[in-house]
């Protein structure tokens, strides 16, 4: 089928209005036709069943040049063509608003991100290190800014065979009956897999975050990042769960198994627990390309959101799993690009996060660049990431 007719057909639907001024893409040397071939992925995956839908977003300039949904909702309650403003399961891409949290913290002077994190969960001053089957002192602790670039030597269990994950598998730290202070202790009980400050490996360190907002702040993580974050930068339809009335833009999968949206949990994931949409996420990485402001409101400092978006491992290099890939380090929330020659298109400078069902982003400062995608199928997100990139530089470059 010749792609016009697929598009029609298939998935592409008309993009709504946005909070974010639109131009021609040709205005920004943005060339729509290259992102053809992504297109017609998209189009085959949704075809194949693989995929109920998606929304790309590319804002350049300042200016919001793409911004189309396709596929729809799939079952359930929802179900009914992708629109531009549907509800997403972000996952991961949690991590850089409760990172932005804790740093807003950091500037008011109700914590220091080289404080020892023991100052605020005394259970951290005495976690052990899991070497060759014993348990080992910690030799410096864990600090705050430890947990901001994940080098605490805590890990995640859900992935890898080590035998500190395989102690993580032996506790359910995903209960949603627990509270945000219930998982930290769990985690403190629990052995590292290294020496703080020594390997940087993806962990639940963001989550154990969130309780130490909860303790600076004396307020729930989601009143918190609601007070600070969201609502002044007017990301209304962002949190941790989704009212009765906005059920019906809630995005499905094709298969069962991801987070329940509607439950409003005791247990607020500052790692993996939001929710969120093509336009607040593209309000959020605005305010961070812009230096910690939008549209007048100020969020952090310019020299808070630089320390955030540059190189924080200062040669500490990747333990057991390396995430991050070829050429790229990582800051505070954000995974930073330090190398010309990496396995995936991009520029020096330019820092990414994603989500675990597939949600996507990066900026480039150097091109004044943000994109933004969003699925729900966690087994496509590997190959989408390095496509839609390549298809957005080719676009650039034509």
């Amino acid at each position: 089928m010749r792609l016009g007719v697929l598009l029609s057909v298939v998935f592409l639907y008309p993009t709504l209005l946005s909070a974010h001024e639109r131009v021609d893409p040709a205005s920004v040397g943005l060339s729509v036709s290259e992102l053809a071939p992504l297109e017609q992925a998209i189009s085959d995956d949704i075809a194949a069943g693989a995929l109920g839908g998606a929304t790309l977003s590319i804002m350049k300039d300042g200016k919001l040049v793409y911004h189309k949904a396709y596929g729809t909702r799939g079952k359930g309650a929802s179900e009914g063509p992708m629109r531009t403003d549907d509800i997403f399961r972000i996952y991961s891409m949690s991590k850089p608003i409760t990172s932005v949290a804790i740093m807003k913290l950091h500037e008011d002077g109700k914590l220091n991100i080289k404080d020892p994190l023991h100052k605020y969960i005394p259970e951290y001053k005495s976690t052990t290190v899991l070497v060759n089957g014993a348990k080992l002192p910690q030799q410096q602790p864990i600090t705050i800014e430890d947990l901001l670039r994940h080098t605490s030597g805590i890990v995640y269990g859900f992935f890898g065979d080590t035998p500190t994950r395989t102690e993580y598998k032996k506790v359910n730290l995903y209960d949603p009956a627990q509270t945000n202070k219930d998982m930290a202790l769990k985690l403190a009980s629990l052995p590292l897999e290294h020496q703080p400050g020594t390997k940087w490996e993806y962990s639940h360190s963001t989550d154990v975050l969130g309780h130490v907002i909860e303790i600076a702040s004396g307020q729930s993580l989601g009143e918190y990042v609601e007070a600070t974050i969201l609502n002044p930068l007017g990301m209304e339809d962002t949190g941790f769960h989704v009212p009765e009335d906005k059920q019906d833009r809630v995005v499905e999968p094709q298969y069962p198994g991801l987070l329940n949206p509607m439950m409003k949990s005791a247990y607020q994931s500052g790692g993996g627990g939001m929710l969120s949409t093509a336009d607040d996420y593209l309000t959020f990485t605005s305010m961070i390309l812009n230096g910690g402001s939008y549209k007048g409101v100020q969020i952090l400092k310019p020299e808070t959101v630089a320390m955030m978006t540059t190189d924080q491992l200062g040669g500490i290099t990747p333990g057991n799993y390396n995430l991050l890939g070829q050429g790229y380090g990582f800051g505070y929330g954000f995974a930073v690009r330090t190398d010309p020659v990496a396995a995936i298109a991009g520029t020096v400078g330019d820092y990414w996060w994603g989500g675990y069902a597939g949600t996507y982003f990066w900026i480039d400062p150097a091109h004044d660049l943000i994109v933004v995608y969003m699925m729900q199928a966690p087994k496509l997100r590997a190959p989408y990431r390095p496509k839609i990139r390549g298809a957005v530089y080719r676009a650039l470059n034509n």
